[in-house]
């Protein structure tokens, strides 16, 4: 007879080293359930994303951050970030068209459970070229549309 003892596997007590951000800085040297940590942009840069984030125990997995890291973008370049409860997306010198080779990435930062709707009012993609991607869902999905609306 072989017996096998099998002991409960307990959750990790950390969530480890989110590391370093291009162009930032992370704020905190402590990884563990109920810490928090501070991301921040060197001058010329603004943050996308959220700027704290906290370790905290999720059922099933153990520890892991509440969010993803940050990131840090050039200030004036195309896209950017969206909190509260209503904001507008606009395309750069909108309603003029915009630069060829444009690549503009908007983040829409909502709390748990939270539901986002994007209603559009007026939208275009030039044929060939441009799509729209968004993720961040149960299913990513990439809208290449020919038409304007």
């Amino acid at each position: 007879m072989v017996l096998v003892c099998v002991e409960p596997v307990l959750p990790s007590h950390t969530c480890g080293n989110p590391g370093v951000i291009p162009k930032g800085t992370v704020h905190g040297t402590r990884f563990n359930i109920g810490d928090k940590i501070r991301y921040s942009c060197v001058t010329g840069y603004v943050l996308e994303g959220h700027a704290v984030l906290t370790c905290i125990v999720s059922p099933g997995s153990g520890a892991s951050w509440d969010f993803p890291a940050p990131f840090c973008r050039a200030e004036g370049a195309c896209g950017g970030t969206l909190r509260g409860t209503t904001g507008t997306i606009s395309s750069p010198h909108f309603p003029s068209e915009y630069e060829n080779n444009a690549d503009c990435t908007w983040s829409i930062l909502a709390e748990p459970g939270d539901t986002i709707a994007l209603v559009f009012t007026d939208f275009q993609l030039e044929d060939g070229y441009d799509f729209l991607e968004i993720s961040g869902t149960e299913a990513p999905s990439i809208w290449q549309v020919d038409t304007t609306f």
